[in-house]
């Protein structure tokens, strides 16, 4: 899987709050909507839910560090391709299959989350939070 260019370091003027284009809305106008993205050292994963919406979320699942970009796109969310934990487009675990029944752990799990907009054409991340 080829990452998307990184933001150019003349892009961010060290302003925590400063939106830096990550890519382009065309980027994800492919039948599996998921692309690997890098922000200053971070590695992440930029995605558009089932209902449109992005995501930009750690890359690398907390519980054996397998790569979401290989995940599964279901249920406005990242399935992860090892054990099938579940991560919404905040980060947020939101289920872990082999858990017994009546399982809360999946709440006090989350993976990084980056804001994400975007904007004519263009996706920007928040690239302070990253």
């Amino acid at each position: 899987m080829t990452e998307t260019a990184q933001p150019a370091v003349s892009d961010y003027d060290g302003n925590p709050d400063a939106w830096v284009q990550i890519a382009s809305s065309t980027d994800l106008d492919i039948p599996r909507p998921v692309i690997p993205v890098t922000i200053n050292g971070t590695r992440l994963v930029l995605f558009r839910d089932d209902e449109g919406v992005l995501g930009l979320i750690g890359r690398n699942c907390p519980h054996r560090g397998a790569d979401l970009c290989y995940g599964r796109l279901e249920d406005n969310g990242l399935r992860c391709p090892f054990h099938g934990w579940h991560f919404d487009r905040t980060g947020q675990c939101v289920e872990q299959p082999a858990e017994p029944e009546g399982s809360q752990m999946y709440k006090a799990i989350k993976v990084p989350m980056v804001p994400v907009i975007e904007t004519d054409g263009r996706i920007l991340a928040r690239i302070g939070t990253a």
